[in-house]
């Protein structure tokens, strides 16, 4: 059998990483080296193949046709190598869990309940990152990770770990002195509303689900995140249109009270998510089978 040559590891490196950023020089900012030592790995392995693969031009550099040919099949299976070399290094450590989250999920739900885990698992340290972007497996040192949407991405291990429902909160100082307990719908206007400018529609389908789409919303107070805003309704700034999980522990201790008896669930929810891959890894077993266990549950 006839061995085939390979290229410079090096020097594809280089290259693959100047064709994903269309730069010399950024590609010798992530791999930490000068852009003319780029430049040199490339034509080297350019002079090794005997094709051009960029086009050099004023500020940038353009993949040839033969470059993206190459890309197409040198970025998947550089992918795969780091791939392997994650899952060695995965299998000497198996004592470290790193878990990515959207910032709210993990300020308001999933931290407070953290503890429980390292009481069962003292052995395991759990290392949290948040982000509202969707975790990238292939390319971020993540084991696990709590996705929100409608389903569970395609090509992913995981479980549904609870769905969303809308409440309407408050701070009990808010109507304290009013002689009420609830508002009625057609009061809600009178009051300052709270939301989060990550969630704008979230008013507008609620009203809608409750038979009043044409309810006529002027005093807001808008946030960056939920979990911002959720801390605006304890300091009895207004109403908050919430997730129900992610005020429960305000709820139960008087932190926040609901206002009016109709919730609304919306067609997202929550999931545990990892590749098939690492299914087998014991720190995640051990995070599947915790979080299942809480409530809210995955079936509800």
């Amino acid at each position: 059998m006839k061995t085939r040559r390979l290229p410079p590891l090096n020097a594809v490196r280089a290259f693959e990483s100047a064709a994903r950023h269309q730069s010399f020089k950024m590609a010798g900012e992530e791999l930490g080296v000068t852009p003319g030592a780029v430049s040199r790995q490339i034509e080297a392995l350019e002079d090794r193949l005997g094709l051009r693969l960029f086009e050099r031009l004023h500020r940038k550099v353009e993949l040839t046709a033969s470059g993206r040919l190459f890309m197409r099949e040198v970025s998947p299976a550089l992918q795969r190598i780091a791939f392997a070399a994650e899952m060695l290094w995965e299998g000497q450590d198996n004592r470290v869990l790193r878990v990515k989250l959207p910032p709210t999920c993990a300020i308001r739900w999933f931290v407070p309940r953290l503890a429980r885990f390292h009481a069962l698992h003292p052995d395991i340290s759990v290392q949290v990152t948040t982000s509202h972007e969707p975790v990238d497996f292939e390319r971020e040192p993540i084991d696990a990770a709590i996705y929100w949407g409608e389903a569970l991405p395609r090509g992913l291990a995981g479980v549904r770990l609870f769905g969303e429902e809308l409440v309407l909160v408050c701070s009990p100082k808010l109507l304290e002195g009013r002689g009420i307990q609830h508002i009625p719908l057609e009061s809600l206007p009178d009051y300052v509303l709270l939301h989060s400018m990550r969630r704008p529609d979230d008013w507008r389908f609620w009203f809608s689900q409750a038979g009043m789409p044409q309810m006529l919303l002027d005093r807001f107070l808008v946030f960056e995140n939920s979990s911002l805003t959720y801390q605006g309704a304890i300091d009895g700034l207004g109403i908050a249109i919430a997730q129900l999980a992610f005020v429960q522990d305000d709820l139960a201790e008087g932190r926040l009270m609901i206002v009016n008896p109709q919730m609304f669930e919306t067609k997202t929810g929550y999931f545990l998510t990892y590749p098939r891959e690492r299914a087998h890894l014991s720190r995640v077993k051990a995070l599947h089978q915790w979080l299942v266990s809480l409530e809210p549950r995955a079936a509800e």
